[in-house]
């Protein structure tokens, strides 16, 4: 189709159909992935799972590196408490506390896929740096948030170096949460947090 056409198309559906064909690639990439991981899911068969050709893949992602990335940042968001502004530093560690718990268990079937994600971002130089660079950027703005709920004298650390150990907590209380949810309980999560207070 000539993308003038298409262009017009899309303009025409609202980028609807776009939206949704890109949905339906997204899930059933999730879904091999998950059962797969990353390396042994072929884009013939998350096309065949989501019941479209490969060339659905082609027209919408650029491959599959892209459509995986994609698929971790629609599903994968980052985790952001309803922090209470005058709240000491416990309350604070308390609230985010719960979020991760609650987080932990509604990402509990996206586990399989945010672990091929790991692996792939270990096996990958390219993504190392390229999630080092997004990672630097995206702990400024944390900073720089959390400092608009608590003030510098209470963290234990320079509020940068400090939500870099929030981060690296999270994410090792998820991993840990969904390899043994038995042991990793909400009291356990919440605790851990408490405890950086």
């Amino acid at each position: 189709m000539p993308k003038q056409m298409n262009k017009t198309m899309l303009l025409r559906d609202g980028g609807g159909k776009r939206a949704r064909t890109r949905a339906k690639l997204i899930a059933a990439t999730a879904a091999v992935i998950g059962e797969k991981g990353y390396d042994r899911a072929s884009l013939e068969e998350i096309a065949a799972r989501a019941g479209m050709t490969r060339g659905a893949v082609y027209g919408n992602f650029k491959n599959k590196e892209e459509l995986f990335l994609v698929l971790i940042e629609a599903r994968w968001k980052p985790i952001i408490p309803p922090f209470v502004r005058g709240a000491i530093l416990k309350q604070q560690m308390r609230i985010l506390g719960k979020t991760v718990a609650k987080e932990a268990l509604a990402r509990r079937d996206q586990a399989a896929a945010a672990t091929a994600f790991q692996l792939y971002a270990l096996t990958h130089e390219a993504m190392r740096a390229r999630l080092t660079t997004q990672n630097a950027a995206i702990y400024r703005r944390m900073a720089k948030g959390l400092l608009k709920f608590v003030p510098a004298k209470q963290l234990p650390m320079p509020s940068e170096k400090f939500v870099r150990v929030l981060d690296a907590l999270i994410t090792g209380l998820l991993f840990t949460y969904f390899q043994t949810p038995e042991l990793v309980t909400e009291d356990v999560i919440i605790a851990a947090f408490e405890a950086l207070a």
